[in-house]
């Protein structure tokens, strides 16, 4: 009778240990489930919330979609509004966001792709407002490098990372809008950037999504001011060049620049040059003395761009070295 009562114990025991090691390993598939279901919402929020914090701006996102299993990644459109009183709908918007080949690691916290393409790319110059929407964004982004941007979210501290070992942006349109004299150069300009190509994008420890954004935005703007010289009149290529050359260079971000950013402009340079070109021939003999004292006074403010801020921001400057001596 003891033999029997103790083997019955014995069974009653397993049977409650199986029961708790089975309600364990479904309490552990369950919050492993959630965590991956929750994963694009964690993703989103880091986007939103590092974008607004680094430009100072409201920022949203469509839709991003993170399949760990399948090593995809997907974001679709990114919004960065205009500060408060522009007419135009935006500041910067991404038609899409996508790797190019499976992920080489991913988790909750940080995300490594080999390559990420940035397609559709539509950005707004606009001073419609009197002072331009892109020098109050790029004053936000020197408050963001400083530091001085105010509580950073939660999404800059211990929010999810990425590191791109490839990041390629691709079919970028600038417009400028509410620029007073500017229909005389040549209308309705867009300046068009083919693409840009980047390495080491975060290095290894990664880039916050703040982080990302400033990147991004000031690699674009960058890029504007080498394929809209001749164009862009010189006024706002000078405003460009100086709230870039208060920010970080690439170089300096760990970053560096696949080929010739100004050879791979020279199709869109050559073309914006012709707008120009054909919008001399059409005007009067008053509004052509204005369009060719525009074109040059850009003409000069591109080289200098290029020359100076521009290609310190770039991280092609001059050596410190350099004296300026033959």
């Amino acid at each position: 009778m003891v033999a029997e009562t103790r083997e019955d114990d014995v069974k009653k025991f397993l049977i409650i240990f199986a029961v708790l090691v089975v309600l364990v390993i479904g309490a552990i598939v369950g919050v492993v489930a959630y965590g991956i279901s929750q994963i694009d919402t964690i993703f989103e929020r880091a986007i939103e919330r590092g974008g607004t914090y680094a430009t100072g701006v409201e920022t949203t996102v469509d839709s991003v979609d993170v399949a760990i299993t399948k090593g995809t990644f997907q974001m679709n459109g990114l919004e960065i509004d205009n500060p408060a009183g522009y007419t135009s709908d935006h500041f910067l918007l991404l038609g899409e966001g996508a790797v190019g080949v499976a992920l080489k690691e991913a988790s909750m916290t940080n995300i490594r792709i080999p390559e990420f393409r940035l397609s559709s790319i539509d950005v707004n110059l606009d001073k419609s407002a009197g002072k331009a929407n892109y020098q109050a964004i790029l004053d936000n982004l020197k408050r963001f490098e400083s530091g001085s941007a105010g509580d950073k979210p939660e999404s800059e501290t211990s929010g999810p990372k990425v590191t791109i070992d490839r990041l390629l942006i691709e079919d970028v349109n600038v417009h400028l809008v509410g620029i007073p004299g500017l229909s005389l150069v040549a209308g309705d300009v867009a300046v068009h950037v083919p693409l840009i190509e980047l390495a080491d994008v975060g290095g290894g420890e990664g880039m916050t999504f703040g982080e990302l954004t400033n990147l991004v935005v000031k690699t674009v703007l960058s890029a504007a001011v080498e394929a809209g010289g001749g164009v862009i009149p010189g006024d706002i290529l000078g405003e460009l060049t100086g709230g870039l050359g208060d920010l970080k260079s690439l170089q300096d971000m760990g970053v560096s620049i696949v080929g010739d950013l100004g050879g791979n402009l020279g199709g869109a340079a050559k073309k914006l040059g012709e707008q120009a070109e054909g919008a001399v021939e059409n005007a009067t003999e008053e509004a052509r003395e204005e369009i060719d004292k525009a074109v040059d006074d850009a003409t000069n403010k591109a080289r200098e761009a290029v020359g100076g801020g521009l290609g310190d921001l770039l991280g092609g400057g001059k050596d410190e070295d350099d004296d300026g001596g033959p």
